[in-house]
């Protein structure tokens, strides 16, 4: 069984030693071990990654056998027998392993340390600052404590492609720790799996909304559609003179770049920005014409308000 798991040459049994076995078995149950699959959701390929780790921790205890009864590996499972409650300990057989392996698998898979981090959750840090911890360590959580956080968000972090840094306080956890979102890509909810210091696990639920609080907010407002993208809602507004001739106006864009908005002669329309919303949405610009205010209308001398209001009397009458 374990030639097939462990991926053997059959003809050159006599040749594995048994930290070549160990050395294979681990870096199976860094990929595969139930701890480390908290950001799959692909639940078939969960499972899968599941399976290859059962079958590889019952293949790695009859490799164990071999090399202790006959100090060479036989391949008989006829008289083998495997208790499923010991799977959760399996994980933690490398209590002599020293932190040299863990940083070989470390640049061998992962080339991002921020990937890193979200997969092993804090036991990569763990590992690499301060050793391997006991036995108890990596027995699977019996159950999973849940949580919900509510976190609010700016119409920037939605067009921002940078990480969002957070550190999370868990009630009855000792330690804060910190975890990494984009949340233009997460957005508006996301999971993150956590082990705590006593083995116990913790599923954190983070719930994004759009703050009120924005600063965005007395600029922009927006709008949910139903493909899932955001479109926001600006305003311009216009005078006479400016509806009459035409006009440019700027928009201070929630980047804090300008936007130049062509407004045509006699045009009252909105104006679409596409792809300038939030996940892909729109930018919707409402052109507002507001008229003439008295303070302006006092500055006028007589003789200049005699000749507009013919003019107007001319257009309008």
């Amino acid at each position: 069984m374990y030639i097939e798991i462990f991926e053997l040459d059959r003809c050159n049994l006599s040749n594995y030693a048994r930290e070549d076995i160990k050395s294979i078995y681990k870096k199976i149950a860094l990929e595969c071990h139930p701890d480390k699959l908290c950001n799959i959701k692909d639940e078939n390929i969960k499972n899968t990654k599941i399976e290859k780790f059962k079958n590889a921790s019952i293949a790695y205890k009859k490799a164990l056998e071999d090399f202790d009864n006959y100090g060479y590996l036989t391949n008989d499972f006829n008289n083998f027998e495997y208790n499923f409650d010991d799977l959760g300990k399996d994980f933690d057989t490398y209590k002599d392993t020293d932190c040299k392996f863990w940083n070989d698998i470390y640049d061998e898979f992962f080339s991002n340390k921020d990937d890193i981090e979200k997969t092993f959750i804090d036991v990569a840090k763990m590992f690499f600052n301060k050793g391997i911890r006991n036995r108890k360590y990596y027995n699977p959580s019996t159950s999973i404590i849940k949580h919900s956080i509510v976190l609010p968000i700016s119409y920037y972090d939605l067009i921002n492609t940078k990480k969002k840094k957070l550190q999370i306080i868990l009630k009855g956890v000792n330690e804060p720790f910190n975890i990494s979102i984009l949340c233009k890509k997460e957005y508006p909810c996301l999971t993150r799996q956590y082990i705590d210091d006593d083995g116990i696990e913790h599923e954190i639920e983070i719930k994004m909304i759009l703050s009120k609080n924005s600063p965005e907010k007395s600029k922009y407002k927006h709008v949910f559609n139903n493909d899932g993208t955001i479109d926001l809602i600006t305003t311009t507004n216009i005078n006479l003179y400016e509806y009459l001739s035409g006009t440019t106006k700027v928009i201070n864009y929630i980047d804090g770049n300008y936007i130049n908005i062509e407004i045509q002669p006699l045009k009252l329309n909105n104006i679409i920005l596409e792809n300038k919303g939030l996940l892909g949405g729109n930018m919707i610009v409402n052109i507002k014409y507001v008229n003439i205010e008295q303070l302006d209308w006092d500055k006028l001398s007589n003789e200049n308000k005699t000749e507009l209001l013919n003019i107007l009397k001319k257009i309008f009458f």
